[in-house]
């Protein structure tokens, strides 16, 4: 039973890790595909980014005060 909650405590650790470490997204970005102009615009802060069809970015560009 402990090496199971242990794998699964890591798993969980390393799954947060993963995402803290390769995106820059927060809670107030939400992106929104616009399949006509081919790119992608954040409903939030109105930020547009050119990106592939069907892959949302992975960066924030909310700016900061």
């Amino acid at each position: 039973m402990l090496p199971l909650f242990l794998l699964l405590a890591l798993g969980t650790f390393a799954y947060l890790w993963w995402k803290w470490r390769f995106t820059s997204l927060t809670r107030l970005c939400r992106w929104r595909e616009d399949r006509a102009a081919a790119e992608w615009h954040c409903a939030a802060c109105g930020a547009r980014m050119a990106g592939a069809p069907g892959q949302a970015p992975r960066v924030c560009l909310r700016k900061t005060a």
